[in-house]
């Protein structure tokens, strides 16, 4: 059976999480873009969505004449260890996807610049679905192979998470932080004590070797997709 791990890329493998507050609109007003923010973002929504072109959303807010999107991509950065994590993932058997909200053009772009592996990027633009809409998570389901049960799916948000549970039952565990109901003066304690019995199932002894593995300090969850 093939295990599989499904990484959001923004915020888990590159450092920024909110791209259109951290590094889109900087980057527009640094292009002379007087587009209001709530005008923005849904430019890059419907851009995300595969609704309009990347070359349509620069001319659309005023800046085709100087940007581009290769500008624009080189804003992004790799978060430490992601690469080295991919590697490593890969060399223990484990098949790493990425589920990402972006258009396919950037996300082209940034996985080439920083040679990242995965057996296939889920697009939104490509596949027509935001996360956390269920579509989305669906999309990545059908994946030849993909059995939930032994899935673990990444993410920095926790709403795109908690929307997880609607196609497919989720239940979690984060090295981050110890479950709510063992939070109190010496969770951190607590914590490593959790983290030592992840030996459960399969798929929680494969999160423990990416957790491991990734040196990702914007990793807040690991969720385990079951059936």
């Amino acid at each position: 059976m093939r295990r599989f791990v499904v990484l959001d890329a923004m915020g888990v493998l590159y450092r920024h999480g909110n791209v259109v507050a951290g590094l889109l609109i900087p980057y527009l007003r640094a292009h002379g873009c007087t587009a209001t923010e709530p005008e923005i973002r849904e430019t890059y929504r419907r851009c995300t969505l595969g609704e309009i072109s990347t070359h349509q959303l620069w001319s659309s807010l005023g800046v085709a004449a100087t940007a581009n999107d290769a500008g624009y991509c080189a804003q992004h950065q790799l978060n430490p260890g992601a690469r080295e994590a991919l590697e490593q993932l890969h060399q223990a058997g484990i098949t790493p996807l990425v589920l990402t909200n972006d258009a396919a053009a950037w996300s082209r772009i940034l996985r080439t610049r920083f040679d990242l592996y995965a057996e296939r990027w889920y697009v939104s633009s490509e596949i027509g679905a935001r996360k956390p809409s269920p579509e989305a998570f669906r999309a990545v389901r059908s994946h030849p192979g993909l059995d939930p049960a032994e899935t673990v799916l990444v993410d920095d948000r926790p709403t795109n998470l908690i929307a997880a549970r609607r196609p497919v039952s989720v239940r979690w565990f984060s090295p981050a932080r110890t479950p709510p109901s063992t939070r109190s003066r010496g969770s951190a304690r607590r914590q490593s004590a959790v983290c030592g019995s992840w030996q459960l199932s399969s798929s929680d002894q494969e999160a423990q070797v990416f957790w491991q593995s990734a040196q990702v300090p914007k990793i807040s969850r690991v969720w385990l997709m079951s059936a």
